[in-house]
């Protein structure tokens, strides 16, 4: 499926899920209010001779059923928001949620490193911020996504799918996970949660009513008859809403595992990755259940169902793991693996990456996009993985030297490597050099010394896949070095009163993960759904993008000319060079992130339009156009010129 029409699908999905939430309410409402009045009955009944002089005008107030609706939907809201609020801070407090354990870069442990290695490799593969990886101390094989948008989203894995899935296996099931998080279905299960969780109370109160009437004598003064009545009533009703929640979430989740095991055989290339780990978990004792008693409220997300009970059963999330095997591998017969732990040599040489003991300088690299092919190939293939981007992924990792990439994997050191790239292209090194040892916390400013010897000659692909990792291990900073480290930075691309556009990106890509991760960014809300909202700040993006990779001035107007034409917007004006500047550009993307997906789609077509007007580009073309990308939130795959 194409990345922009999935996102415009995740949107429309999440629109169908309150309109069938509001009904729940409306529902909840209506019986809650029959309770009521059933109650005033039985007490009104309980002062008369009976229900045979019972009228219904009695007890039917409007304005008091107004107030219990009213109070009903509040509490509801109230429940939702602040789960929806709790779960604010991303995939992480999913995966602490239920007892997983964050896995640190630089990790050593056999395992665990291969875990990383996996999801590095997916992650640079498909262009996107690396996710934080999070253990769970289950022996069964299972794993999640989690996340408000793929900037802060994090994989979870059972220490069992380490145990008993071979590295190809994993990958198939990371490869599944991946498809959750670019198709936007991780936003949607945190709503979700969070609905359920609104619903959820009134049966909540419902049951701390029936315990507080418990070991108390209930009599016809105090009511307590009523009370009782009022405590079952409400955890009925209740328990009625989430039953009607999680049919909703078993409709909604049930297609999307279908959906991404597709995607992973397609991202792999090998039906038997995706279709291995299904008949392991069917082999295995414990399946894929999780031993977290808040398992089920996130059932709807996992790799296979997490949960046994009746509801679980009922209303599946998941589709039958024989369903789900036949619909990749029609040759199956039938049976299930019984799973052993999968041997560390074995695990280890299956690791095939063909080319990546050669120099990256040399070697003939097959990428799964040729930027230079075709503006529709190169936006077709925004969100999307290939094998051949997986493998291309792993030998950009392979060939990033081991010293630069261990000080990529620590927070202490990944500051540095980052000044060092922005040194790179400096002419005055010395006063940056100068500015780190100043502003820069101690003891950086020698690592940065001793990492810039062996980042001189550095190739140019392989900077933005060390900068993602580093970028990953900075998250582990304090606020407080983060804020030391974020205005180091400020400070040495103005170093040179210019900033180029090779320091912008390096900027741009690090400070806004870093800054919507330290929440000093709130994440866009995409709410522009017609390109004429942005005229102006679209004009800029385009002129300025035009004048960047076209020097003569009549060229760079008529690229700009052919990209608004190829999205049909010919009212917008070419702005000359001498009225650009970077700092308009970052004003002009924040306001370009506030577009529907579909219009983001049409943005990026322009710009590989203007970028291939003359026929070629250049590697810092490319890089420039997966900067933006990046920032729009729409993931590219490495582009190989």
């Amino acid at each position: 499926m194409n990345f922009f029409s999935a996102q415009d699908k995740a949107r429309r999905n999440t629109y169908r899920l309150v309109f069938l939430f509001a009904l729940a309410i409306v529902c909840l409402v209506t019986l809650t209010n029959i309770l009521i009045i059933g109650t005033f009955a039985y007490m009104e009944a309980e002062g008369q001779e009976g229900l045979s002089t019972f009228v219904l005008s009695d007890v039917y107030d409007p304005d008091i059923m107004l107030m219990i609706s009213a109070g009903v939907v509040l509490l509801i809201l109230l429940g939702s928001l602040y789960k929806i609020a709790a779960l604010s801070k991303g995939g992480a407090a999913i995966a602490e949620m239920l007892g997983g354990q964050l896995v640190p870069q630089g990790v050593t442990e056999h395992d665990e490193k291969k875990l990383l290695n996996v999801v590095e490799e997916m992650s640079i593969a498909a262009g996107m911020p690396i996710p934080k990886v999070y253990l769970l101390n289950d022996e069964s094989i299972n794993a999640f996504a989690a996340g408000l948008s793929h900037k802060n989203a994090v994989i979870g894995v059972t220490r069992g799918a380490l145990k008993y899935l071979t590295r190809s296996e994993l990958q198939g099931v990371i490869a599944h996970e991946f498809s959750h998080i670019l198709n936007g279905d991780m936003r949607i299960n945190l709503r979700l949660i969070g609905v359920l969780h609104g619903i959820l109370l009134i049966g909540i109160i419902g049951e701390s009513i029936l315990r507080s009437t418990r070991y108390s004598r209930g009599s016809k003064k105090d009511n307590g008859g009523a009370i009782i009545l009022i405590g079952i009533g409400l955890f009925v009703i209740g328990y009625a809403g989430v039953f009607f929640g999680k049919w909703i979430k078993s409709s909604v989740s049930r297609q999307r595992e279908f959906l991404a095991d597709a995607s992973a055989v397609q991202f792999t290339r090998d039906k038997d990755t995706i279709a291995g780990a299904l008949k392991k978990i069917g082999g295995l004792s414990s399946g894929s259940l999780l031993s977290s008693p808040l398992a089920s409220e996130y059932s709807h997300a996992y790799f296979s169902s997490g949960i046994n009970n009746f509801f679980a059963s009922m209303f599946a999330t998941h589709p039958p793991l024989k369903d789900r095997i036949k619909s990749i591998d029609r040759s199956w017969n039938g049976r299930f693996v019984s799973p052993n732990a999968v041997d560390e040599a074995d695990s280890t040489s299956e690791k095939k990456s063909p080319l990546s003991t050669n120099p990256i300088t040399g070697m003939d690299v097959v990428t799964a996009a040729v930027i230079v092919a075709s503006a529709e190939k190169a936006v077709n293939k925004i969100g999307t993985i290939q094998q051949e981007n997986i493998e291309y992924a792993q030998q950009l990792i392979a060939n990033i030297p081991e010293s630069l990439k261990a000080a990529s994997q620590n927070a202490y050191s990944a500051r540095a490597l980052v000044y060092v790239l922005l040194i790179k292209e400096q002419k005055d090194k010395d006063a940056v050099k100068a500015i780190i040892k100043q502003y820069a916390d101690k003891g950086v400013a020698e690592i940065t010394e001793t990492l810039y010897l062996e980042c001189v000659e550095i190739d140019e692909r392989l900077i933005l896949p060390l900068l993602e990792l580093c970028v990953s291990a900075l998250r582990e900073l304090s606020s407080a070095q983060y804020g030391i480290f974020r205005n180091t930075i400020e400070k040495i691309v103005r170093v040179d009163k210019k900033i180029d556009m090779y320091e912008w990106v390096i900027q741009r890509l690090v400070l806004q993960q870093l800054d919507e991760h330290f929440l000093l960014r709130k994440p866009a809300k995409e709410k522009h759904a017609y390109i004429g909202a942005v005229k102006n700040e679209a004009e800029i993006v385009f002129s300025l993008i035009a004048n960047i990779e076209h020097k003569n001035a009549e060229r760079a107007e008529q690229a700009f000319v052919e990209g608004i034409s190829e999205i049909g917007a010919k009212a917008f004006k070419f702005v000359s060079k001498d009225k650009l500047s970077l700092e308009l550009l970052n004003d002009s993307l924040d306001a370009l992130m506030q577009l529907k997906p579909i219009l983001k789609e049409k943005v990026l077509k322009a710009i590989v339009v203007i970028i291939l007007s003359d026929g070629k580009t250049t590697r810092r073309g490319v890089e420039l156009f997966r900067a933006i990308a990046s920032n729009l939130n729409c993931p590219v795959p490495p582009l190989e010129v």
